[in-house]
């Protein structure tokens, strides 16, 4: 007779455009449960990697929506931002106020957007009376301007040569002369997703500018306005910052937070501290994580890269689910990952995968449990 359930923990990150980390664990778990019923114990911890979904986190554990005014990426008011209240503690997702904006719903090109929403954001949240620190969760933005439109955010000051102030988009990094940042009230910590800097060929412009709409010349323009901007603030401090991991996250917002006086930390580490990760993982058999994509980002920080090596320093086996996937990921099995299960059935497209998301979950948690279920003692 059996007398120990196999424990399975699910602990996804998000699925971009299609679900959140809830939504991908609770998917696998019913598919779990529709394979092997209850003789499968299941945990869930939604994971996410101090990007976008990070303040879903703190919603699972009692934070609270808090309506905030701010602005899209080209500074149009939007009525939909917030932040999320958890206990003492702020967390502002950038991708709420700076969010990616897909190509075919694009206003204007890559280089005129702002990170001005994001620090309107977290200027409110810093203005609660019960808010002791503010975290920003950076990743999923639409913005490259090296942070200077969360600065004005958050009320500081840019002026160029003649004393003129300077409207706090990408394209106008270059005109920036001097700046003036009022001090921070309160802790201000961003949480990177992946640890790069904010300058060079895995910067925030050369990395990552093309797929928020910066092409042909303009790249090569929004690099040297990003090199003067960092010049002009490392004239005024002791350390050069944009050599920081986590300054070139969010097209420069972590660059912002340093200028800012704030504190950058790697995004999937923190989180994994506030759910307990390493711990629970200890307490499990399996462990199942997942993304909508597994490539050589996964490993610059993501919260799989993390679940993967956590797991392995358990001794536990460690499934990924993904949507897509790279054809070589030997860095991940090295790591410790046993298998990579995409999610899609047969030929679809990417809308239609997006659109049947929850579906291709569960059949993927199905074959999870069907597989887990054989290696139960009989």
């Amino acid at each position: 007779m059996q007398t120990h359930k196999i424990r399975l923990l699910i602990a996804p990150d998000s699925f971009k455009g299609a679900l959140n980390a809830s939504g991908v664990a609770h998917a696998l778990g019913r598919g779990v449960a529709r394979a092997v019923g209850d003789r499968i114990q299941v945990t869930i911890i939604p994971m996410a990697d101090g990007g976008e979904g990070t303040s879903d986190v703190a919603l699972q554990w009692g934070g609270v929506k808090e309506p905030g005014a701010t602005v899209n990426i080209y500074g149009h008011p939007q009525n939909d931002g917030y932040w999320v209240r958890w206990g003492s503690r702020a967390i502002v997702e950038a991708a709420v106020g700076s969010g990616y904006v897909a190509e075919d719903l694009r206003k204007a090109p890559g280089h005129r957007t702002t990170s001005l929403g994001t620090g309107l954001l977290v200027n409110a949240a810093m203005a609660h009376p019960d808010i002791e620190e503010v975290w920003v969760a950076l990743g999923g933005t639409g913005s490259t301007d090296g942070g200077i439109g969360f600065l004005v955010g958050i009320g500081a000051r840019l002026q160029d040569a003649i004393g003129r102030e300077v409207e706090p988009f990408g394209h106008r990094l270059n005109q920036v002369a001097a700046y003036h940042v009022p001090p921070l009230q309160k802790p201000l910590i961003g949480l990177y997703d992946v640890a790069l800097p904010l300058l060079g060929d895995r910067g925030a412009v050369s990395l990552f500018g093309p797929q928020k709409g910066i092409g042909g010349e303009y790249l090569g323009e929004m690099e040297r306005g990003m090199e003067h901007w960092a010049n002009v603030v490392h004239a005024e401090t002791t350390r050069p910052l944009a050599l920081e991991p986590g300054t070139g996250a969010a097209g420069g917002i972590g660059f912002g937070i340093l200028v800012a006086g704030g504190s950058l930390r790697p995004g999937a580490k923190t989180v994994a501290t506030w759910q307990g990760l390493e711990a629970t993982i200890e307490a499990h058999d399996w462990v199942v994580t997942g993304e909508g994509r597994i490539d050589a980002q996964t490993e610059a920080g993501k919260a799989v890269a993390l679940v993967i090596q956590s797991a392995a320093a358990a001794h536990k086996p460690v499934i990924a689910v993904v949507g897509s996937r790279d054809q070589d990921l030997r860095f991940l099995h090295e790591s410790g990952l046993c298998l990579v299960l995409p999610v899609v059935t047969g030929p679809m497209s990417h809308h239609d995968a997006i659109t049947r998301a929850s579906e291709l979950l569960e059949t993927a948690g199905e074959e999870i449990g069907w597989l887990i279920s054989r290696m139960m003692p009989r």
